[in-house]
């Protein structure tokens, strides 16, 4: 009885396991196509690495809130990354640049002086300059992504131009764009199959176009999905104010390429200034100073 009753219960708590599993394997199914389809209401799917940082936020000490929240909301999405959850992973690996930047202080103390804490300074100095560098990084990669798009703006309206001029629609514009043009404007093709994509889950366009402006997220990128929709909704002529544009981002790239200009002769003549000055100074007074010395030893009693 007593062995038949060990087998019972034996059994009994397999059976437990068993069903806890089963449980635990539907509930995981469960969160993951919840994943998909808010990630498909999103228009993107989210990465698995970004779910999990989700799921496991920072502390409310390293969290991204206020006005620097909304700050490096802006700059993530005029860097490109317009995932929800992205803010998130920016926090964890700003976190993470700050403590791999303070264990490395500590391992340069440990082989220096023998203590991982002696000098403390430099390791709260420099975890402290990786978290705030975090930003200034950020802040680099958008203004590199507004520079190519800004420059990239000219050819993508040219090629809208010639394909409205041979008689093709504005919708038919977008489609080739997005799915031939790959190579001559890399950036904008992908922006703008984010804006087909939007399209073809029947979002309205005037919603889709102002997505696709907040994407590009570069000066006179708003005004030009107004006059889209204005084009639309309105008939306006396209082509004379697309024309327009391809004038306005000309000049624009103009002027940067002389703002690159001008900041080359600065840097060139403080490397001057730097390298080229105290050996001038050496080979024009070495010889008076060596002369005078001579002199003053010579004159020594």
């Amino acid at each position: 009885m007593a062995s038949l009753a060990s087998l019972a219960l034996l059994s009994f708590a397999a059976g437990s396991l068993a069903v806890a599993g089963l449980g635990f394997r539907l509930l995981r199914a469960d969160a993951r196509l919840r994943e998909r389809v808010s990630a498909q209401g999103r228009g993107a799917a989210a990465p698995r690495s970004q779910g999990a940082l989700m799921r496991y936020p920072l502390p409310r000490l390293f969290a991204v809130r206020g006005r620097d929240r909304d700050e490096v909301e802006q700059r993530l999405r005029k860097a490109g990354y317009f995932d929800p959850s992205a803010i998130e992973v920016f926090a964890w690996l700003r976190v993470g640049a700050a403590m791999l930047a303070a264990l490395a202080s500590m391992a340069v103390c440990l082989a220096v002086t023998g203590n991982p804490f002696k000098p403390l300074f430099p390791t709260f100095a420099l975890a402290g300059l990786t978290y705030i560098a975090a930003k200034y990084v950020l802040r680099m990669r958008a203004a590199g992504r507004e520079r190519v798009l800004t420059a990239e703006f000219p050819f993508l309206l040219d090629l809208m131009l010639m394909m409205l001029e041979s008689g093709v629609s504005l919708d038919q514009c977008f489609r080739a764009i997005a799915r031939e043009e790959q190579v001559a404007v890399p950036r904008h093709a992908r922006l703008v199959a984010m804006l087909v994509e939007d399209l073809d889950r029947g979002q309205d366009y005037q919603l889709a176009f102002d997505r696709w402006a907040a994407r590009v997220a570069v000066s006179g990128s708003r005004e030009l999905a107004t006059v889209f929709r204005q084009s639309l909704f309105h008939g306006m002529e396209l082509v004379p104010a697309l024309r327009e544009f391809v004038r306005e981002f000309s000049q624009r790239r103009v002027a940067r390429a002389r703002e690159a200009i001008g900041a080359i002769t600065v840097r060139m003549v403080i490397l001057m200034l730097v390298f080229f000055m105290p050996a001038l100074f050496i080979v024009l007074a070495g010889p008076p100073v060596a002369a005078i010395l001579d002199t003053l030893r010579s004159s020594a009693p």
